[in-house]
């Protein structure tokens, strides 16, 4: 029998004040480049008050200077309080099923991943199984920004937080992901 694809984490909805209002840009989101900035909506506040960025399956690579530096800058200079990553369902790079046309680093590590929940999702149905993969895809994502340098040292002293968010564009709404270990 497989194991419960949710035992290591539970989803709740996000409350639009999940993140309280203290300065503007102290949120870094970092969203797919094939998802809309209606996923942001869910927190209801001003496009001015986040720093974007976007990038294929919201994915935290070694070695991508664009996320790199877009994380240092946030954390370092303007210290956000914040940093979301927001996979969404449905997403054309993050399926379980099939990666036609990826290639590369970023290939490789959804490959990874698929590999080692494998026995998780193996048995579910095609939807169901690449919509849990999404939100393993923006666990394991939340997990490589912890190796930053800069956000270890930002959680201890900036109470830098991390979030992990998956947006349902048919419903309009988000869940959080909460890992329990």
């Amino acid at each position: 029998m497989p194991q419960d694809h949710r035992a290591t984490f539970v989803a709740s909805p996000v409350q639009s004040d999940i993140i309280p209002r203290v300065k503007p840009q102290q949120i870094l989101w970092i969203g797919c480049s094939d998802s809309s900035y209606q996923e942001t909506n869910v927190l209801d506040l001003p496009p001015d008050e986040m720093m974007v960025h976007r990038n294929i399956g919201n994915m935290i690579i070694d070695g991508d200077m664009s996320v790199e530096t877009t994380v240092k800058h946030a954390v370092t200079n303007l210290k956000v309080n914040h940093i979301v990553v927001c996979g969404h369902y449905g997403c054309g790079i993050v399926r379980a099923t099939t990666r036609e046309g990826l290639q590369g680093p970023w290939l490789s590590k959804l490959d990874s991943l698929h590999s080692k929940h494998q026995h998780n999702i193996g048995d579910l149905p095609a939807p169901q199984r690449d919509r849990v993969f999404v939100e393993l895809n923006v666990l394991d994502q939340l997990r490589a920004l912890k190796r930053f340098p800069e956000i270890a040292t930002a959680m201890k002293t900036q109470a830098l937080k991390l979030h992990a968010f998956v947006f349902d564009r048919n419903t309009g709404e988000a869940s959080r992901l909460i890992e329990t270990y």
